[in-house]
């Protein structure tokens, strides 16, 4: 079995010290990695997406430059997360105007039903008995 290792305060105090003193890298020399390369290159990507060239182009002309990385390394970078994405603005309702109105009916489902409403469908679950939280469920022991 590998023994942990273990170094003294002395030792860690020292890292810290050295690694504080290190000079600023310039910044030409600094590592950037695909994903924040990416978020940096979304704009530029996409005006060259509209010049009518894939993803597949724009990765075969990265790697003649030397950069190496996947159509969906790309694809990952650029797909937006939930918290880089700004707020959605509230649907507007499209002017209709003298137009009908849509003949499509909504179906209603137990799905959408508020939990409330199902809830008071089945207050007795436990063979009769009231249950004190809505949706709870009793465990029986068999021993």
């Amino acid at each position: 079995m590998p023994v942990a290792k273990s170094y003294t305060r002395a030792q860690w105090d020292e890292l810290v010290r050295s690694l504080e003193s290190l000079p600023v890298k310039p910044e030409a020399e600094q590592r950037v990695s695909i994903t924040d390369a990416m978020k940096e290159m979304r704009l530029v990507i996409g005006a060259v997406r509209k010049k009518g060239y894939t993803l597949e182009e724009i990765v075969e002309h990265a790697r003649k430059k030397g950069v190496d990385f996947s159509v969906g390394s790309v694809k990952y970078a650029l797909y937006q997360s939930k918290k880089e994405q700004p707020a959605r603005q509230a649907a507007k309702e499209p002017a209709r105007g003298n137009a009908a109105p849509s003949p499509r009916v909504k179906r209603v489902s137990k799905a959408d039903v508020p939990r409330e409403e199902v809830v008071r469908e089945n207050q007795k679950q436990d063979g009769g008995k009231p249950v004190s939280r809505p949706g709870s469920m009793v465990m029986r022991d068999a021993f």
